[in-house]
């Protein structure tokens, strides 16, 4: 689960990455709106946390500009703000939490994993997604599953695995893969292929489907 954090004060912005990167989250940490919205521009992102009171682009333009380009994934603002204008503004923009500050880490986690379930609905309060042959992947630990063990993956692999499990079934062009896995980066085809092979090894054969010319899916055989 790849997050970005936009927070201007360095010490809190430092505490909520640590803690939550102890939670196998991928954070990705910003404490300025200019530096965060290129970086947004040219990556992607499974949950947005932001602060409105920052230098640069403030969180309420940011979420704006994000809801201009995505209008289905999770904007949790945090703010010192309490009064209700901002944060009748920050809904009817399009946020799905409001988090006022202060705050305690476990109280964002909980959020966090509520929009995690909102996003991937299971039929338990598991956060496992099965996609058969006896595979899950936890979307909350970032683990892929085999009859209930772990399987290492490494840190490309698993940003890989997550993304084709939000598409499960669909297929996912190679511009995705790299805004998603290498934030945009150019690179070589042959590094994409690489890592897609080195995951096909701990699946089953079949699983992940190469569509020529356009990118890759993950076919789920749970039946």
């Amino acid at each position: 689960m790849k997050l970005l954090l936009l927070e201007d004060d360095v010490a809190l912005n430092k505490i909520i990455k640590q803690l939550l990167e102890q939670q196998n989250y991928v954070v990705e940490n910003f404490l300025d709106g200019y530096s965060a919205l290129d970086k947004i521009i040219h990556s992607s992102y499974d949950i947005y946390i932001l602060d409105i009171n920052v230098p640069g682009f403030d969180g309420l333009q940011m979420l704006e500009f994000i809801r201009n380009q995505h209008q289905s994934l999770p904007v949790i603002i945090i703010s010192a703000f309490s009064d209700i204008d901002n944060i009748k503004k920050a809904y009817d923009l399009g946020c799905n939490d409001y988090l006022k500050k202060p705050f305690t880490i476990e109280e964002l986690l909980v959020r966090i994993r509520y929009l995690i379930k909102q996003r991937y609905p299971t039929q338990s309060t598991s956060t496992v997604i099965l996609f058969g042959n006896g595979f899950g992947f936890d979307v909350e630990k970032q683990q892929l599953l085999k009859a209930g063990h772990e399987i290492t993956l490494t840190y490309k692999e698993k940003l890989l695995l997550a993304l084709l499990i939000q598409h499960l079934n669909q297929t996912v062009s190679i511009q995705t893969i790299r805004e998603y896995v290498w934030d945009g980066k150019e690179l070589e085809a042959v590094s994409i292929r690489s890592i897609i092979f080195k995951l096909q090894q701990k699946l089953s054969n079949g699983m992940i489907v190469n569509v020529r010319s356009v990118g890759y899916k993950l076919i789920s055989m749970q039946y």
